[in-house]
């Protein structure tokens, strides 16, 4: 037998409405397949997040504001309004919500300085999936129901029993029609469509999207309001003799058609197809690193190991701390050869730091946070990896396997696999090649990886966590980034 729904239920002495679980599910939806949507064409994910966490209370707030307009009768103090009466927030019009969401992105993208058009694109199906799962709750809150059903029998037939048996009102009661799942489905149509202009119809504009969800959601509206105001419930919001939502969906369906008429002569014209396609073309495929201060922090063991081996070598030379920050990026033998013309003297010296290094490195290098998360997400988005460095090839791969990052790392090009080292670009263009790359970016620490990058072509990307700060500045590289995390926003990820 069917256990008729209750609106909410109690978890650990809390009350949890499952209209508010239901809603929760579509944000979370929708929250995904924008994020989804928005790396193909161009918003980085973190614009989303923070998109969230400003539009959704608004939305809340102005689906609030809205119901108790056009429903005053019915509150008698202000902590009834704030939902403090023990009632909660029984009592939201979406519209409202729309309405304000819409408004915040506006005022958003403009902070931000970023496309709204683009945005839209993103958050008009993701007010139907929202949509969609809402209208759940309703049903849990035995709500959004229309006329008496006549044909019990079909009806029962046509539709499963946890539906049926719900929509008797009250339980035990005559059938209603279930217009939540009516709309549900109709929005659910809605999305379909979107999705599939989305991708097959080459004449959509950016920003149509938009305009096609206010007249969507404008008709469904209306259909399904008419079946509302037969159910007798008395729960419709009204303006006057008028259905505040009836007449608020005319205003859409009409706000909808002039949006894309106008937009056609006054907005930006990018195809949706075209944006797409650029954002593609414009994608790296390939993310080549630097590990010496860009991936592992082995700072602390390099200073270390010169100051070994000059100790050794040049008992009566003192090393400055410029000195020492000059032998990040060059390679042992270009370093080594400033203080001896003996090439015997100069692989000693590389023989006796390689032997300190090696016997240090465990325990005075550290992956630089972030580093080994950052690592296995881009390999899950499919990025192709490499690590170009001025070490030996065997001490890089011991590093990255150390901080459990070797696994992704396609291709390692250490100084023994290039017989030309940084600046010059023959490493990169050898990852390159290897990994077939179509566009990639070099990541590095020192000025040295930001010419090699510039000498192989590509964009490169500075990082400023180092002490080489100013350097990499004045070298110039195509972008900069203050922690490793930061390479998801370059990426549109």
């Amino acid at each position: 037998m069917f256990n008729y729904i209750n609106p909410s239920f109690s978890l650990f002495g809390l009350q949890i409405h499952w209209y508010a679980i239901c809603i929760l599910i579509g944000v979370i939806l929708a929250v995904v397949a924008g994020v989804i949507e928005g790396r193909k064409i161009g918003i980085p994910s973190d614009y989303i997040y923070t998109g969230v966490i400003i539009v959704l209370p608004c939305a809340i707030i102005g689906a609030r504001i809205w119901y108790v307009l056009f429903n005053l009768d019915s509150f008698h103090s202000f902590s009834q309004v704030l939902g403090l009466d023990g009632n909660g927030l029984s009592g939201l019009a979406i519209q409202g919500g729309v309405i304000v969401a819409i408004l915040t992105i506006y005022f958003y993208c403009r902070y931000r300085k970023i496309s709204l058009y683009r945005i839209l694109d993103v958050v008009a199906p993701g007010f139907l999936i929202g949509q969609i799962c809402g209208r759940w709750g309703n049903f849990c809150n035995h709500e959004l129901y229309g006329p008496k059903v006549q044909n019990t029998e079909l009806f029962q037939a046509l539709l499963p029993k946890f539906i049926t048996e719900n929509m008797q009102i009250p339980q035990g009661g005559p059938f209603y029609h279930p217009v939540f799942l009516y709309e549900s489905l109709l929005n659910l149509v809605g999305l379909i469509i979107m999705l599939v202009l989305r991708r097959k119809f080459k004449k959509l504009k950016s920003g149509d999207l938009i305009g096609g969800y206010l007249v969507w959601y404008g008709m469904v509206r209306i259909f399904t309001e008419s079946l509302r105001s037969q159910s007798g419930a008395g729960e419709i919001l009204m303006a006057g003799p008028i259905p505040v939502s009836i007449l608020m969906s005319v205003i859409f369906i009409v706000a909808g058609i002039a949006f894309l008429i106008t937009k056609r002569f006054f907005g930006p014209q990018d195809y949706y197809a075209d944006i797409m396609a650029k954002i593609k073309e414009g994608r790296y495929d390939t993310i080549l690193f630097d590990l010496d201060g860009t991936l592992l922090n082995t700072k602390n063991l390099i200073y270390r190991s010169f100051v070994y081996t000059f100790e050794h070598f040049r008992p009566d030379h003192i090393l400055t701390d410029e000195e020492l920050d000059s032998f990040f990026g060059p390679s042992l033998k270009e370093t080594f050869s400033r203080y001896s013309d003996n090439e015997e003297e100069i692989q000693a010296m590389i023989d006796y730091y390689r032997e300190f290094n090696i016997r240090k490195h465990d325990e005075l290098v550290t992956a630089f946070p972030g580093a080994k998360a950052l690592i296995h997400k881009l390999d899950r988005r499919g990025y192709k990896l490499g690590v170009v460095s001025s070490k030996k090839k065997d001490l890089v791969e011991h590093g990255l396997e150390m901080f459990g990052m070797l696994d992704k790392i396609k291709i390692v090009i250490g100084e023994d696999e290039v017989l030309n080292h940084k600046p010059d670009p023959e490493g990169i263009l050898k990852a390159m090649e290897y990994l077939n790359s179509r566009k990639a970016l070099y990541v590095g620490d020192g000025v040295g990886d930001i010419l090699a990058g510039k000498n192989a072509n590509i964009d490169t990307v500075g990082v400023l966590y180092s002490d080489r700060k100013e350097k990499i500045i004045a070298a110039e590289p195509t972008y900069t980034i203050k922690s490793l995390n930061d390479l998801l926003n370059i990426l549109v990820e």
